[in-house]
Parts: structure tokens; sequence; C-alpha cells
């Protein structure tokens, strides 16, 4: 099974549970299978090592506007943008602690997802002892806007606009591009994509770049990690700038950096490399960096 919810410190997703305690509770949500998390049947809920009861409801809200996304504590968002798509379809798993039958059907009942105008949240019983996650299915153009406690944000191939915030959990976009800025205290944050106007930044977590394609298209890129590590990967032939530095005292890996433009100094560090002008700045204070400037993706 592949996690949800943690990613290596620097150079990769890591692979184990997340567990977050929820009063007596302990939830462990992991994917079954190694694909993109696209239904709930993908997701395997468990309280304490025990199979939860779960259940989906279904919201459906319009195209305009901005749709906000709050889950629940310890509960996660995923966004999957189509350009087909004029509508959100929004499925909510629902997962509570209990076993199958009339008491799981009755506590999955007082789970309540709701959408209230553009905003998409749900409520539930005291005790804390269950669990929603949001996957939303959207218009490649809209704009979302996902927030996040002890739970992922993954967001994917949104043209319009995004907004992300996570505390104690992992943000990734993928494919990203128009305005989209991604904010993670206690966690990671992780991009793929090659334009727009994209701003990442993480309080206490690392940030992983991959950049694709041949150059960055409109817009810039730009991240920063404080008191985390900084991972970027560098296509071959990339035809745009990339700005990268750290304080004074960060360690440096760099591979493929020899015709970098290095600045070296008592203050700070940075190189340049790729062609062009510079679209894309990332950065980290108190972190390790680790450039791979040979990626062939």
């Amino acid at each position: 099974m592949r996690s949800l919810v943690q990613l290596a410190a620097l150079a990769a997703f890591a692979v184990a549970p997340v567990t977050a305690a929820t009063h007596t509770h302990g939830v462990n949500v992991s994917t079954s299978s190694n694909g993109p998390v696209r239904s709930c049947s993908d997701l395997e809920m468990t309280f304490d090592g025990e199979p939860a009861a779960t259940s989906v409801d279904q919201l459906t809200a319009g195209g305009g506007g901005t749709l906000s996304i709050q889950a629940p504590n310890n509960g996660g968002v995923f966004v999957y943008g189509s350009p087909d798509r004029s509508d959100f379809a929004i499925s909510a798993c629902k997962g509570v602690a209990r076993r199958a039958g009339t008491e799981a059907t009755a506590a999955l009942a007082q789970i309540r997802p709701a959408l209230n105008g553009r905003t998409v949240t749900a409520a539930g019983p005291e005790p804390g002892d269950w669990v929603v996650f949001f996957i939303v299915n959207a218009p490649a153009s809209g704009a979302v806007s996902v927030e996040t406690t002890n739970g992922p944000v993954h967001v994917e191939q949104i043209t319009g606009s995004t907004t992300a915030r996570a505390i104690n959990g992992p943000i990734k976009l993928l494919d990203v591009s128009g305005n989209a800025s991604a904010r993670a205290v206690n966690g990671p944050v992780a991009y793929e994509g090659h334009g727009g106007t994209v701003e990442l930044h993480t309080d206490n977590g690392p940030i992983k770049v991959r950049l694709a394609g041949d150059r960055w298209g409109s817009g810039s890129l730009t991240a920063t990690a404080q008191n985390g590590p900084l991972a970027v990967d560098v296509p071959r032939g990339f035809q745009s700038g990339v700005r990268i530095s750290s304080s004074n005292h960060s360690p440096w890996k760099c591979s493929g950096c020899d015709n970098g433009r290095k600045t070296w100094d008592n203050d700070s560090r940075s190189i340049e490399i790729g062609s062009g002008p510079v679209a894309v700045t990332l950065s980290t204070v108190n972190g390790p960096v680790a450039v791979d400037w040979n990626s062939s993706h």
C-alpha cells in the first residue's frame, strides 16, 4: 500500500502510513494500490488497526467562482481537473470507528458533508472517531481553495486558480498552472510542472520541485523553504533560467552543475542554471539543497 500523507525528507515521497490521534482512536488512511486516489474505493481506512465502516456521499457545485474545500481534522482533499467538466463533482469518503452493522450505519449518518454556498465542509459527532476525505472532479479552468489539518492535499491539472494550505500534512501540485500557491506548516510541498504563476512555501518542511518540458511557460515559479530542505530536478537543456540559493551554512549536493554560474560568499550561496531569463527562483533558509541538472524526464 502507498501512504497518502508523508514525504521523504528531501528526495521522494515516503511510504510510511499516516497516523493521527482522534481522541482515543488512531486513524490510518492509506491507498489500496499504487495508482492515484480517484474514488473512495482507492482508500483504506482503519481505526486502531481495525477496518473502518465507510460510506460515500455525493455533492455537486456549479462551475462559477472559487470552490473552497475545508477538510475536517485528519481528512484530506484530492482535486482533479478535466477540460470536459463544467461543474464540480464531489465525493465525500466517510469513515467511522465502528464495526459493520446498524451501529455503524447510524454513526455514518451523523457525519454530514455539506455545500454551503461555494464552501465544502463536513461535521460529525463527538468524540471525533470519524474522518472524511474529499475527492473533487473539477473543471480544468476552475478555481479551488483547499485547507487541511493533519491530512494531505493533492491538486492535479488545474489551469485556473489554486490555493492550497496544510498544517501537519503534505501538499502536492501536479501539472497545475494559472495562478497557484501552496503553503505548508510542518509538512512538505511537492510540485511538478512547467508554467503559470506559482508560489510555494514551507515552514519546517521540505520542498521538492520537478520541472517538466524544455522551458518554463508564462509566469514564474517561486519556492521558499524555511527550516527545511530543498530538492530540484531540472531537465537537460532547460531553456529558462533557474536560480537556487540558500543560507551560507547549508550543505549542497549539485549533480551536473559544473557549468552553473555560482555565487558563494559569507552570507549566502547560489547557483544559476538553465538558459534565458530567470523564471524559476528557489531558496531555503536553514536547510540542505539537492540539485539534479541531469534529469531526462
